[in-house]
């Protein structure tokens, strides 16, 4: 995106987990849809659902058909709750909406250096429309994921002027028409594209690169890093985006000192080339667990050599 500098805050520190969270971007403010009329859109893509704070700015609605567990805790009243019968309860997750409020572009400059898949004037968005699943982290990553999607899907069939999605704990952003574009890929891909960032850093005074995707840290899941000289950064990038889609469709299933297929000299994937992998904090802000995988001839650092 741009040849300045870019300083690191390594004392940043990812949370464990944190709320997935989509704001709808818009140059201008977006125009009044009524609590009832959000709620037949959110009634039609979740089923059975109840209104449970009907303020016009910032509604919310209980998702009966997706449940959060907690542990019981004697003598506490919950509502709307559910006795598991084994020590926990499960209430219904609250679908929020934060409704037409201004929009700060005054971001990082790291975060903006990573704006790959969007192309337009990001600084003319004024006002912004958030979607987040309140109770959602307790449920199965790929439930919270698909929870997640939905409701963007509802926030732009009840306000069709939005033009770009930002997502903030990935830096995620992209345009309306590539989340739609998206919808007939299985979870993975349409996640992945929404709320996971593949980012590209050219290390100061080297040959030397980082790839990284940002976004799995939301569940406690491990992000996939590469370190590396040598080979194309566009190949690096949809790679480490083909081993995040693994992980996310296969439970998380490499463990430190696994190999992996790894890239030949033209950028494709090769049965006849094992690169090991280890579980390790990232080198790029905000610091969190990533898969780090070690390229062969091609990897960069010091890896104790």
């Amino acid at each position: 995106m741009s040849d300045k500098i870019l300083k690191q805050d390594m004392s940043e520190k990812a949370p464990e987990r944190t709320m997935l969270m989509a704001q709808l971007l818009f140059r201008e403010k977006p125009g009044e849809v009524s609590v009832s009329d959000i709620q037949k859109v959110v009634e039609d893509i979740f089923g059975e659902i109840e209104l449970v704070y009907d303020a016009p700015e910032a509604p919310f609605f209980a998702l009966k058909n997706y449940r959060a567990t907690f542990k019981k805790e004697d003598g506490k009243e919950y509502n709307h709750s559910v006795d598991n019968g084994d020590g926990t309860v499960s209430l219904p997750v609250l679908a929020n909406f934060i409704i037409g409020g201004e929009f700060n572009t005054e971001l990082d400059p790291l975060i903006k250096s990573q704006f790959w898949d969007f192309k337009g004037n990001f600084d003319e968005f004024k006002y912004h429309t958030s979607v987040f699943g309140m109770l959602s982290g307790t449920m199965p990553y790929k439930q919270e994921a698909e929870l997640f999607l939905k409701e963007i899907e509802a926030a732009l069939r009840c306000f069709p002027t939005a033009e770009a999605i930002y997502v903030p704990h990935s830096g995620k952003l992209t345009t309306v028409d590539h989340f739609r574009e998206g919808m007939e890929f299985d979870l993975s891909g349409r996640f992945i594209r929404t709320a996971v960032n593949a980012r590209f850093f050219r290390i100061e005074n080297s040959e030397d690169f980082v790839v990284d995707t940002l976004g799995f840290f939301a569940f406690g899941g491990a992000d996939v890093q590469m370190h590396f000289h040598g080979l194309n950064p566009d190949d690096v990038v949809r790679y480490v985006y083909n081993i995040a889609s693994y992980q996310f469709d296969a439970d998380f299933p490499i463990k430190s000192g696994d190999t992996v297929d790894g890239l030949d000299k033209s950028g494709q994937i090769s049965q006849a080339i094992q690169w090991k992998t280890q579980y390790e904090n990232s080198l790029i802000q905000p610091v969190r667990a990533v898969l780090d995988i070690n390229c062969g001839e091609f990897a960069s650092g010091n890896r104790g050599k």
